[in-house]
């Protein structure tokens, strides 16, 4: 098999001609590390490699497969880690220049599932620091990442790394945080799915604020069952996370398919204060028809989002505040430091509101899923602005993506097509708090009925 194609693969793909052995974990490895040292150069999509390790473990892998002693679901995969997940033994920057030599003594819990499960870390994946000093994948410690989509775009934040290391076909899968939308943008602009669990499903451990529960580890991938084995391997109580929220299934690939037909959707774009790009709207809307032609029941369901972004803000920077604490005076973004010292002033009455009007959505929302099975909405209002427009990056409307933190709603994003440049679409599927395997689902019969996931970048 060409070496490109085989990187391009799906994971469940790669999987499988690992199990019959018809490809070496040895041969995955060399052939992606290959395009890392071809491509990884103008993408700076990692920022730290340990790929001499990686082949060492592929061979210890393959010694594995041959005795019979596969690890778990994922054993011989390969994986690209986010800068913001602590991995032992390897360089953990978070971005910052304040821990631009950490190397932790500890793995995240994300890392910890990754190696029971039998993956081969790659090496780590570009972040803005602390994942929002900017809207752009950009910092102070590795500079930006570019999308391969395009040398000039942007690849969404925060977790631009892991999509243009997905889109460029540099690893298997790529793990993602969001806390705003930071495993689902990056998904939109690189025509790759990102999925936001329930909150608490991927329990977030270590975090300096435990009971928080907007900020959520999330498997991203080429293909909507990727998503999915990647979850499997994820998911699960820790007895470290304080809310048990269960597995959607167990470790391995989930059965996807599903009978659209009559399944009530909500569909909405408007929503009382977002402003669309009328062409982002239009390719949005030409979506309706293939939920409808897929045997749906697709009604006009728009809430009220109108003045979410303050009341997220507080909310957010509750966590974000003290996970930037250690780095406040030793060169930490300036708006984030900004950031730490309002929400240390922060006001009761201001928490108070913040949850009054969390409290109003989730109303809202709760009316909402009394009709409609799930909720289709736009990604992001407009397409991918250049890499390193600032200015841009910072008057971007991101409401889209703030009802489901704020709710710890599962929420899926999908390909959806591209403008006329090329840049690449999402919308998002949303579902009620423990949803997850049903808008896989459904994502896989959207993704199955468009193919808008199969377009590459032109890269080779």
């Amino acid at each position: 098999m060409d070496k490109t194609d085989l990187c391009y693969l799906p994971a469940v793909e790669q999987k499988a001609l690992l199990d019959r052995k018809e490809v070496s974990v040895s041969e995955l490895v060399d052939a992606q590390s290959a395009r890392i040292e071809k491509h990884n150069g103008h993408l700076n999509a990692f920022v730290t490699l340990r790929l001499d390790e990686a082949r060492d473990e592929a061979r210890v892998a393959d010694a594995e497969r041959a005795n019979g002693m596969a690890r778990g679901v994922l054993h011989g995969l390969t994986v690209g880690v986010k800068d913001c997940f602590a991995t032992k033994g390897i360089r953990t920057t978070f971005a910052s220049k304040a821990f631009e030599h950490h190397v932790p003594e500890y793995d995240h819990l994300v890392v910890q599932r990754e190696k029971a499960q039998g993956a081969i870390i790659l090496g780590k994946l570009n972040t803005p620091e602390y994942t929002m000093a900017s809207n752009l994948c950009d910092n102070p410690v590795f500079g930006p990442t570019r999308s391969p989509y395009g040398k000039n775009r942007a690849p969404g934040a925060s977790s631009g790394g892991s999509g243009a290391a997905l889109a460029a076909g540099l690893c298997s899968l790529a793990d993602g945080s969001d806390i705003g939308g930071s495993v689902r943008n990056p998904a939109a602009w690189n025509n790759i799915v990102g999925h936001r669990p329930t909150s608490w499903m991927i329990p977030d451990v270590p975090n300096p604020l435990m009971w928080h529960n907007m900020n959520t580890p999330g498997p991203m991938a080429r293909t909507v069952a990727d998503a999915a084995l990647f979850l499997s391997a994820l998911a699960g109580p820790d007895p470290r996370s304080p809310v048990v929220v269960s597995a959607p299934f167990p470790p391995g690939l989930p059965d996807l398919a599903i009978d659209m037909k009559g399944l009530r959707v909500g569909w909405g774009s408007d929503h009382g204060s977002v402003t669309l790009d009328p062409d982002v709207a239009a390719n949005f809307e030409a979506q309706r028809d293939v939920f409808a032609g897929l045997g749906c029941v697709v009604e006009q369901r728009d809430l009220d989002l109108t003045d979410l972004e303050g009341p997220y803000g507080v909310l957010a920077y509750q966590r974000v505040s003290r996970e930037v604490e250690p780095a406040v005076g030793r060169g930490l973004d300036s708006g984030l430091e900004a950031h730490y010292h309002q929400t240390r002033a922060e006001t009761g009455a201001a928490l108070m509101d913040a949850e009054t009007r969390r409290h109003r959505l989730w109303n809202d929302v709760a009316l909402a899923f009394a009709e409609h099975d799930v909720l289709v909405w736009p990604d992001d209002p407009i397409d991918a602005f250049a890499f390193d427009d600032e200015e841009a990056s910072q008057a971007m409307d991101w409401t889209y993506l703030y009802a489901s933190p704020m709710l710890g709603l599962p929420t899926i994003t999908v390909p959806c097509g591209f403008s006329p440049s090329g840049s690449p679409r999402g919308l998002q599927i949303l579902g009620r708090p423990g949803t997850d395997l049903l808008i896989l689902q459904i994502a896989q019969a959207y993704e199955t009925a468009t193919g808008f996931g199969k377009m590459r970048p032109n890269l080779d």
